[in-house]
């Protein structure tokens, strides 16, 4: 008498199934260590744009600064000081007015 010797898959469906939870274990951290790295990476670009509007805000300031000094030095009253201040003086008859809308 012959022997019936049934063959059992079970072993390579537990391994096609474990492989499966592998991959899917994998995929879920994956997913999460990418979500946590961009929301590090955004979360550090939002600081460098503010520190860079921070110091946008400082440099207007100071131009304006260098603005209002720039004004008070090209003034025609302090020309006029100085000149004076090394015996200078204005002579009215050589003041010649030049149009400048043509």
């Amino acid at each position: 008498m012959a022997k019936i010797v049934k063959k059992v898959h079970k072993k390579r469906r537990l391994k096609i199934e474990g492989l499966a939870v592998l991959l899917f274990s994998t995929a879920i951290c994956g997913v999460l260590f990418t979500s946590l790295f961009v929301r590090a990476q955004k979360n550090s670009l939002i600081i460098q744009i503010e520190d860079i509007q921070a110091e946008c805000t400082s440099l207007k300031e100071a131009n304006h600064q260098l603005d209002i000094q720039i004004q008070n030095l090209v003034s025609k009253d302090r020309i006029y000081e100085i000149a004076a201040n090394n015996g200078l003086s204005q002579n009215e008859n050589n003041v010649i007015n030049v149009d400048g809308d043509k």
